[in-house]
């Protein structure tokens, strides 16, 4: 079955949770802005001002303050809107008559498409207008373009749901934005190769406007939509879906929603930063709209714009506070960022604002030269600024006590002023002061008397923020001495060396005596803040300068346990790993941290396919040791590496190393059973009895027999159907059973299951029919049992038929074709399809349509893929978001479901060498094995026993599902698929 959110047409299998965000109700006429001003509700002592609305200005997808106070607003009407293609348009508003009204509307820009961001600064105006970042160059106090248009670089994906964003200026003078989980970017300089561009899918990313690099700060999570800086120059963004606060440390993987990073030997991604979540707990789908205990939480997990209150008209006590934007609960969450440990973690503060209009979708909020705070309403239906109505949008104003507006235009400051504005309260002026002056610089005409007064300000104010204020305009401004930051690693304050090794190793050419000196620190410096920014270093120095530095970073046992440092500190080490593999040993033999101990040696394990001797030096490693737990940690590796691998030749230690650890006065269990799992690899006949024993020991647990049952079939052993036999008598085994029997070819394999298959639960019938379909020997069997009704027809589930279809055979074809339809029709024929389903849905009679009926067939024909309600499979979308309400669309989704795929839901067709088709999703691909997720397992395949791998063009999900079901079962079907809460089955 598949469904997708009522804006956005994806079929089933292709459509990922992140954008099962809009759910289209009957949608009323939003609020006159007048009586939306009204529905706002702040702290006491608090106002809010309605600054601009329609008509002048509309979907307000992002905006920038200029260094005269006015608004950029950047105006997206082509967001899922392909009729309002190239009339994006960039707004500027100003207060001209100073009464904090903004009464002039100046169109800048009014024929581009894609807007998602905008900046400015540089010397011109930066605009995100996929699949392009492109400058306009402008001169000061003029708002018209002093040059035509410059591409900077394309190559960004147009994928209009997690579009390239965010542009933010970073304190370093870098321009830094978001990209979400569904692009598929690759980014380069006009005309670059395709060779030579950097792919990139989700994360945070930047660009240096003077020397035009490019790179990925950090890679992951689901869609970023807005990034800010802390009075310390820490980097946070905000994030949907799974997880809403991260803390930007630049080398970072985070975890993803979906997908695979681009490096297969990560093997763990950092989570987020804060604690808690805005919806209180179950499917995040029951916070829409934000009212009950999910109000109570935060009000919703969809969230976008990212504001650290800097400014200095709120009190006090919100400074360094992270705000951002809850479009579920149509209102303003709040985060208390606390140190801990080497980062930072996000405790829950209190919503700061909430409005009971409907439509309410709070987009960007920023303070400008008053400290008061804009925020921008994108005014429309769905949760993540989508809908079809773009003719709305509204900017407010919120500000403490009464406030007065302030004429100031920063260009007409010279060089000195500009500096003593770093003294500011106000960040706003510090941020836009170090623009000018960096423009001024890249220019060439930045005064000698600026530096100076940086350098008094950096060497003789006692606050840090004021001392780091100084240290990145420097920075900015390129007149920052190397010394300075030399001396400065030996500060007294963390911050400031934390900056000193993250500013010298920016260019990826740190000085000799600062490659030194991190090596020092990583060992000594007392903060793991500090050793956080060098392993971050670690990334952008060349192999052979990583070795010392990495030896004291994983020295600290009392990192073990923190939330980012010994993940930033692998992802620094796993290239190291397979260039010295002594030496990496000797690394891990140091190393005091376990997972990194763990993912040394499954690095190392992982390029044994190419050089076995690999596997000697790790059981030399262990044979050195008494350290049971270096010991356990290197066979974790070990096994973790070679699953699914067979026939690997033992080393020459082995045998003597694993009875000497299985046969001590006090064996480890774990270490025990992982020289067995290992030994059984090397092909060792006693360690494969021992496994088949604790298949058939019934005192095990099923999951603990279950695990050794899918180890003793990777080595395909003699005996291995009439276990498989025997299991289909247990219960507790029959599943796992039904599903080994696939991985034999057996003649009697049909013939066992149709045996038993009559009194085989429905989850038990789903393996056994994929088995059955799994082999072209076995059809034969199937499809006599489904025509003499032995197997019904109604029992063959979305994923079977597929497999089926992948098989090419004339009877299985025709057989398809008579019960499910044609594999691919034409549109004109899913447009009658649709009609004919609408039609009758639309004279059904209410009494004879039951959801709960509806449940059961669910269970039969689309769980085994995709969850509803927390049931089901997780090899599709999760169902429970989409825009199931709507029939045009739950038709639309299930009747054609190869419309749009996104790569990571193509089916891939596996055929092996011993003739077992495989249909499924692949992941963890490495050079020796890989994973194919199925209905109900994952399988670790060895490539040596694969013949072919193939992508399909076409979702997981056959057409047709409707047609194998009766009239009354695809009612019910429908009724329980569009039902807002969960029905028990009958």
């Amino acid at each position: 079955m598949h469904l997708a959110p009522s804006h956005f047409r994806i079929p089933l299998f292709t459509l990922p949770v992140v954008l099962n965000f809009i759910l289209f109700a009957a949608q009323t006429a939003t609020m006159p802005p007048a009586d939306a001003l009204k529905a706002i509700s702040v702290p006491e002592g608090f106002k809010v001002s309605l600054i601009a609305s329609e008509p002048e200005v509309v979907q307000p997808i992002g905006f920038e303050i200029d260094t005269r106070g006015r608004l950029w607003v950047a105006e997206c009407l082509s967001y899922q809107n392909k009729k309002e293609r190239d009339h994006d348009r960039i707004v500027i508003l100003e207060d001209t008559k100073g009464d904090g009204h903004f009464d002039s509307s100046k169109v800048f820009m009014d024929n581009l498409n894609c807007l998602s961001g905008i900046a400015l600064g540089c010397g011109g105006v930066w605009i995100a207008a996929a699949p392009k970042l492109i400058f306009i160059p402008l001169k000061d106090g003029e708002d018209t373009p002093s040059g035509p248009p410059v591409v900077k670089l394309d190559g960004w994906s147009t994928e209009a749901h997690t579009i390239f964003n965010t542009l933010t200026w970073g304190p370093d003078g870098w321009l830094y934005g978001g990209e979400g989980l569904l692009s598929k970017s690759k980014v380069g300089k006009p005309g670059t190769p395709d060779s030579e561009r950097i792919p990139f899918n989700a994360g945070i990313w930047r660009y240096h406007p003077k020397f035009e690099i490019f790179e990925v700060v950090g890679y992951g999570t689901t869609n970023p939509w807005g990034i800010d800086f802390d009075d310390y120059g820490q980097m946070f963004f905000i994030n949907t879906v799974i997880g809403h606060l991260w803390h930007g440390i630049q080398g970072a993987h985070f975890k993803r929603m979906f997908g695979e990073d681009f490096n297969p030997y990560l093997y763990d991604l950092i989570e987020q930063t804060a604690d808690h979540y805005h919806w209180a707990g179950g499917a995040w789908t029951d916070s829409r709209g934000g009212k009950g205990k999910h109000s109570d939480a935060g009000g919703g997990h969809a969230h976008a714009g990212a504001m650290i209150y800097l400014g200095d008209n709120w009190p006090d006590q919100y400074r360094n506070l992270f705000f951002t934007c809850n479009l579920h609960g149509n209102r303003i969450n709040s985060d208390v960022l606390e140190r801990q440990g080497s980062a930072y973690v996000g405790k829950h503060g209190k919503d700061f604002m909430l409005s009971t209009e409907e439509y309410f979708r709070g987009l960007h909020l920023k303070y400008g030269p008053d400290g008061g705070v804009f925020v921008t309403d994108w005014n429309n239906g769905g949760e993540c600024h989508s809908g079809s109505d773009v003719t709305t949008g509204r900017i407010y104003k919120i500000a403490y006590g009464d406030v007065k507006p302030i004429k100031i235009d920063l260009t007409k400051l010279s060089d000195v002023e500009l500096v003593q504005l770093h003294l500011h309260k106000n960040e706003w002026y510090v941020r836009n002061a170090r623009q000018v002056l960096q423009t001024r610089g890249m220019a060439g005409k930045l005064q000698p008397e600026a530096v100076a007064a940086l350098l008094k300000i950096y060497n003789e104010n006692p606050e840090i923020p004021r001392k780091l204020r100084a240290l990145w305009t420097l920075y900015a401004t390129q007149t920052l001495p190397e010394t300075l930051l030399l001396n400065q690693l030996n500060s007294d304050n963390e911050h400031m060396r934390a900056w000193a090794v993250k500013l010298l190793a920016d260019q990826q050419n740190a000085p000799a005596a600062a490659i030194q000196k991190f090596a020092a620190m990583a060992k000594d410096d007392p903060s793991s803040f500090v050793r956080l920014h060098i392993a971050s270093a670690l990334q952008r120095m060349p192999l052979d300068q990583r070795w010392d530095i990495a030896q004291a970073l994983v020295s600290h046992r009392e990192d073990q346990d923190d939330h980012s440092l010994p993940l930033m500190n692998w992802y620094g080490i796993e290239p190291l790993v397979p260039t010295n593999l002594e030496r990496a040993m000797a690394l891990a033999r140091a190393c005091k941290i376990p997972l990194i101990r763990q993912f040394i040696a499954r690095r190392a394990t992982s390029a044994a396919s190419e050089h076995p001797e690999v596997l000697a030096v790790l059981v030399k490693s262990l044979s050195a040791s008494d350290d049971v737990r270096f010991q356990l940690d290197i066979l974790r590796g070990m096994g973790q590496a070679m699953k699914g691998w067979h026939g690997v030749q033992a080393p020459e230690a082995w045998t003597e190393f694993s009875a000497k650890l299985s046969n001590g006065p006090n064996p480890n269990k774990e270490a025990r059973a992982l020289c067995q799992l290992l030994s059984s690899l090397f092909g060792d006949v006693n360690a494969l009895d021992s496994i088949k024993k604790t298949v058939l020991d019934k005192t095990q647990t099923a999951d603990a027999r279950g695990e050794a049952l899918d180890l003793f079939l990777s080595f395909k052993a003699s005996g291995t159907y009439a276990l498989l036999e025997s299991l289909l008598l247990e219960a507790d085994m029959r599943g796992a059973a039904l599903r080994g029997l696939a991985a034999v070819e057996d003649t009697h394999v049909p013939k066992a299951i149709l045996k038993v298959y009559s009194g085989l639960n429905q989850a038990e019938k789903n393996d056994a029919l994929n088995t059955l379909a799994s082999r072209k020997e076995y059809i034969p069997a199937l499809m006599n049992a489904l025509k003499d009704g032995t197997i019904p027809q109604n029992d063959l589930s979305a994923f079977t038929v597929r497999t089926l279809q992948s098989l090419n055979m004339q009877e299985v074809d025709e057989y398809l074709k008579e019960k499910w339809g044609a594999s691919r029709q034409l549109s004109s024929d899913h447009v009658k399809e649709i009609a004919q389903y609408k039609a009758l849905v639309g004279n059904a009679n209410a009494k004879d349509v039951d959801a709960g009926r509806g449940h059961a067939v669910f269970k039969k024909t689309c769980a085994q893929c995709h969850t509803l309600f927390n049931e089901g499979g997780k090899i599709g979308p999760d169902l429970t978001g989409s825009g199931r309400a709507n029939l045009d669309y739950l038709l639309e989704n299930v009747i054609d479901p190869n419309a749009i795929i996104p790569q990571e839901y193509k089916a891939w067709l596996v055929k092996m060498k011993d003739g077992r088709v495989i249909v499924g999703l692949v992941r963890n691909e490495t050079e020796k094995s890989l994973d194919v997720i199925t209905i109900g397992q994952i399988l670790t395949l060895s490539k040596d026993d694969i013949q072919t791998k193939k992508q399909s063009d076409q979702s997981m999900m056959p057409e047709g599902l409707l047609k194998a079901l009766s009239n009354a079962e695809v009612l019910d079907l429908i009724s329980y698929l569009q039902s807002p809460v969960q029905v028990p089955v009958k």
